[in-house]
């Protein structure tokens, strides 16, 4: 315990937050987490929170802005899917709800995450590869909405070959 004590400095803290903030972005939360973690006091963790927002380093706003990029155009997950990839990160739910939601873009993610998935479900027949893709794009939190459209597509598609 009293090697913690030498360690549970305000320099220690902001030293290893610093080495998080090099490894990737982090919000408020993954910073505050890992720093109790790690056992330094609750008043070190708060003054270390508070320079790096100060500086710049430790910025929620910022680091939504490009997880929802990341989510959305990398990992091709729908609305939902994107709102929990941002609560799993630690943002809260005030800034997740100054991030635009388009029902078009989500249609037109969808169809991309299809047509990724299509090469590798080939070998199926018609209607389980609707549903193998139904179950996907739930998964990815797509809505219902967009998920019966896809369907709905593929199954005209199909027909018409």
């Amino acid at each position: 315990m009293t090697i913690w004590k030498l360690r549970d400095s305000e320099t220690s803290a902001r030293q290893y937050a610093l080495k998080l903030i090099r490894y990737r972005g982090r919000s408020e939360k993954e910073l505050t987490d890992r720093l109790i973690q790690k056992g330094f006091s609750n008043s070190n963790i708060v003054v270390t929170i508070d320079r790096l927002k100060d500086s710049g380093l430790v910025d929620d706003s910022s680091l939504a802005a490009s997880l929802d990029e990341i989510a959305k155009n990398v990992k091709l997950l729908g609305n939902r899917g994107t709102i929990y990839f941002l609560k799993k990160r630690g943002i809260s739910d005030g800034i997740i709800s100054q991030i635009r939601s388009d029902e078009d873009d989500e249609v037109k993610r969808a169809k991309k995450f299809v047509s990724k998935k299509s090469r590798t479900l080939s070998a199926y027949t018609p209607v389980e590869r609707a549903k193998k893709i139904r179950g996907m794009l739930l998964r990815r939190g797509y809505s219902h909405d967009t998920v019966r459209e896809i369907v709905k597509a593929l199954r005209e598609g199909e027909d018409t070959r």
